[in-house]
């Protein structure tokens, strides 16, 4: 059964931490009018039959002819709605919010990920220029929101296109690709990370850095009256490097794409080796209504309110160092991370991946 396949796939893909990080990314088979599409919240990684919605396809295609609000919530909150009600009878999960996209892509298999070295293309200042000569073949996609806007973006770009091109690479965001078979988008995915690889000027170096426990110590036990979780702590030869100092901080001090704002907060904490911590993290709530979710001092290392946004902070560090080859780092607009933070889709990612 095919969608055997994609589920098996979809575990393999899922369990790769360097691909997949908290189930984020998303698949989907095409069987006659059916498009069988991953549910939002389920883990590529422990997936089965139940994380798959099965859609009408023709009813998808039908969004197209509709008309709805300019409003950012009006509009998600209306398409939602077409969604859901495009599902076969039976069917209760809600579809991943790319469904639309998946649905639009002419290919048998879609898979869709965001892997760390393919975002150091997508969240770098020249992606696009290097993105277009290390793969000719690809359609590049500039930063538009998520959703139905990014769906109706790529409809329009590929119009004029004499063939629907099996990769498209996501500026802030990540990549799909589709094919006729499993092996077709194995192999596609093979292609663009060797050549990722081969055009890196450095790789990451996540060597640990040997603690000094009367300087951690403390700290961690100062975060954990203003932490709601576990404190976790990472400091690596990369961190160290972009702990000297709040310059050097930058590459890794805003979001690169939404995953980083949903599990890891919109942004980082520095605090400076002689500032008080918690008054820096009282000033952060305040100016920014939620309290930081990672806290990096100077010097010290990564604190982090838990595993899940330690691990989406390590990738952000992995993508800053990917960044280094293809024009340094480039974060998502204000304007972006703003849709994000209050978008009810992510609110909803968020709380069922909990």
């Amino acid at each position: 059964m095919s969608l055997q396949a994609l589920i098996n796939a979809s575990r393999r893909y899922g369990s790769d931490p360097h691909l997949v990080l908290l189930g984020g990314g998303n698949t989907s088979y095409k069987e006659g009018n059916i498009l069988y599409v991953k549910a939002s919240g389920h883990p590529l990684g422990s997936i089965d039959e139940g994380g798959f919605v099965r859609m009408d396809r023709s009813k998808l295609e039908a969004i197209w002819n509709q008309k709805f609000s300019n409003d950012d919530a009006k509009r998600e909150a209306e398409v939602l709605q077409v969604m859901m009600a495009s599902r076969l009878e039976g069917e209760t999960a809600r579809p991943s919010v790319e469904a639309l996209l998946h649905a639009l892509l002419p290919f048998t298999y879609v898979v869709h990920l965001h892997p760390s070295l393919v975002n150091g293309l997508t969240c770098a200042v020249e992606g696009a220029k290097y993105a277009r000569e290390l793969f000719p073949e690809a359609l590049w996609i500039d930063l538009v929101k998520p959703g139905f806007i990014l769906a109706d973006t790529i409809r329009r770009a590929m119009m004029p296109l004499e063939s629907v091109p099996n990769l498209i690479i996501l500026q802030n965001h990540g990549i799909f690709v589709g094919g006729e078979s499993l092996e077709e988008i194995d192999e596609l995915y093979r292609h663009v990370l060797s050549t990722l690889k081969s055009n890196l000027k450095r790789d990451v170096d996540e060597r640990s850095v040997e603690i000094d426990s009367t300087i951690v110590d403390p700290i961690k036990e100062e975060l954990k009256t203003l932490f709601s979780g576990e404190v976790e702590y990472f400091h690596s030869n990369d961190t160290r490097s972009l702990l000297e100092s709040a310059e050097s901080f930058y590459p890794v001090s805003s979001s690169f794409t939404p995953d980083h704002i949903v599990y890891s907060g919109f942004k980082p904490l520095f605090v400076p080796n002689a500032d008080s911590i918690t008054k820096a993290f009282e000033a952060f709530t305040k100016k920014h209504g939620q309290n930081p979710k990672v806290v990096c001092v100077q010097d010290a290392g990564v604190f982090a309110d838990g595993e899940k946004p330690l691990m989406l902070f390590i990738d952000t560090v992995r993508i800053s160092v990917y960044t280094e080859s293809f024009g340094g780092p480039l974060f998502m607009t204000d304007e972006m991370i703003e849709f994000i933070r209050t978008w009810e889709v992510e609110q909803y990612r968020a709380k069922v991946t909990t």
